[in-house]
């Protein structure tokens, strides 16, 4: 199989006996891929994202206290004080206007929503989900394992 653009091939592909596609060639080795990553400088917002936006003191502990291998700053400029991701994950969320309206038959509209429990149970149930019918206001609750 060959993938072409304006009449260029840009790669092959073979398939095999189980509709499996593999690119033909090879890949690049390390050493000619290693120039890719130094333009990016390594500080702390960086390392804040790719941590998953841990609080800016927790990554610059990890970096004193060497307790991570690889972890290495190497410019000193502050971080953006105004991270996003972290914005928006503190906002708070209105709750969905409430309606004086019903679905005209059952099972017509079903509300559902999944709750993970606080700790398993004995018979190794994990999470829960609710099924709500917005006619007859019928609610089933189905646990499940995982």
């Amino acid at each position: 199989m060959s993938f072409m653009r304006d009449n260029t091939l840009l790669f092959t592909a073979t398939i095999n006996d189980n509709n499996a596609a593999f690119l033909d060639g090879s890949t690049a080795a390390c050493l000619e891929l290693g120039h890719f990553t130094a333009t990016i400088p390594l500080d702390l917002m960086l390392w804040h994202r790719r941590l998953a936006h841990h609080h800016h003191a927790d990554v610059k502990r990890l970096i004193q206290r060497d307790l991570v291998t690889g972890l290495t700053l190497e410019s000193k400029a502050a971080p953006d004080p105004v991270c996003e991701p972290c914005l928006s994950g503190k906002m708070h969320a209105n709750p969905f206007p409430s309606s004086d309206t019903r679905s005209a038959h059952p099972l017509d509209l079903i509300h559902s929503d999944v709750h993970q429990v606080s700790s398993p149970t004995f018979s190794g149930y994990r999470y829960w989900v609710t099924f709500i019918d917005d006619h007859s206001r019928f609610r089933v609750v189905v646990p499940l394992k995982a």
